[in-house]
């Protein structure tokens, strides 16, 4: 079952995007700070699976870098002008007709 609550999800991240003074930021300066996240994620997954790499990284850190990354996906999008429920449907409607091996 398909749901909006996406929508809703990014019409909260914007307002907050719009309190915190970020919503004037360009799109580079988005593309960069989710570049960075990202980074972070990465670094929290590798703790997190085994691999090492900090003893501070935890699984609620991997969390809060999720959240930074889809806060800043959700942000970009909407600095884009793009609605990211009906990118996300379009998209999956494509993946559908995939061939996946």
């Amino acid at each position: 079952m398909v749901s909006q609550d996406i929508k809703a999800l990014q019409a909260y991240i914007w307002q907050k995007n719009i309190d915190r003074g970020f919503s004037e930021e360009s799109a580079e300066r988005k593309m960069l700070m989710l570049t960075e996240e990202v980074g972070e994620l990465a670094k929290a997954v590798r703790q997190h699976i085994g691999m090492g790499f900090s003893e501070t990284t935890s699984k609620s850190e991997a969390a809060e870098e999720l959240a930074d990354v889809l806060i800043i996906t959700l942000g970009l999008a909407s600095t884009l002008k793009i609605d990211i429920f009906d990118a996300l449907i379009k998209k999956e409607n494509k993946n559908d007709k995939r061939k996946w091996s």
